[in-house]
């Protein structure tokens, strides 16, 4: 049995027996954990206050050498994000955004740098930053985190090169397709010149610029939809939809 102690933002939480729950969070060092917490359903819980999704917390655990489901120590509140609980819309995108880490990592996986960039989009959120903008920028810079940056060049049998027309992104290859390349595709995306033009930019930067870079509005789905494709195609993981808006 050994002790963890590190600081993580809360996924979720699902009932485990009359008065616990199981949390699975996202920390900085450890990556992802799903822990026990015992009698957090209690109203007399002191742990339990610190569980809500999004919540970035202080926390301890023990785990067993070898397993996958630890047991919570204790849990401080570090920052709470009011504009999840004041703004439904605020709100509905950090669930997909929590919703995504938890699909794509499994227990102990996940680096410092997920954890960033994780944090990034919350604050982003919590600072009234344009929600499609965060949510586009954090999936190109989920990408890139991940090693599973497609590289959004043209096939070398295409002797056309990136420029003004629209291309579809071949999935499995991570390369362009320009509408007269010869190479089949089983599965592609459409993107704008912008678009592509866009993710190239954005995958790389920072993950503090997502509080300040916005993105032009015509592009916000073409990147998200690409963006999540990409990675529910190199994962096999189903990821959560971005719900339509009314046109």
């Amino acid at each position: 049995m050994s002790i963890h102690a590190d600081e993580a933002l809360v996924l979720g939480v699902l009932p485990y027996s009359n008065t616990s729950l199981i949390a699975t969070l996202f920390s900085r060092k450890s990556g992802k954990l799903r822990l026990v917490a015992r009698g957090a359903r209690s109203p007399k819980s002191r742990i339990g206050v610190g569980l809500e999704p999004a919540t970035h917390v202080h926390t301890e655990w023990s785990i067993r050498t070898g397993g996958d489901l630890g047991t919570l120590r204790s849990c401080e509140t570090l920052t709470v994000f009011h504009r999840l609980w004041s703004d439904m819309e605020a709100m509905t995108l950090a669930g997909r955004l929590l919703k995504t880490v938890d699909r794509v990592f499994g227990v102990s996986e996940g680096e410092e740098a997920h954890f960033e960039l994780l944090s990034a989009a919350l604050e982003a959120i919590e600072g009234g930053g344009d929600l499609e903008s965060i949510e586009a920028l954090f999936m190109a810079a989920l990408l890139d985190r991940l090693g599973l940056a497609p590289g959004l060049t043209y096939c070398l049998s295409c002797d056309k090169k990136p420029g003004v027309e629209t291309a579809r992104l071949d999935l499995a290859s991570g390369e362009l397709r320009c509408g007269r390349c010869p190479l089949p595709a089983a599965q592609t995306i459409r993107l704008r010149a912008g678009a592509i033009k866009t993710l190239k930019e954005v995958m790389t930067m920072e993950a503090g610029k997502i509080r300040s870079v916005q993105i032009h509005a015509s592009l916000h789905r073409e990147i998200i939809g690409a963006a999540s494709a990409f990675l529910a195609y190199h994962t096999g993981k189903s990821l959560p939809a971005q719900a339509r808006k009314p046109s």
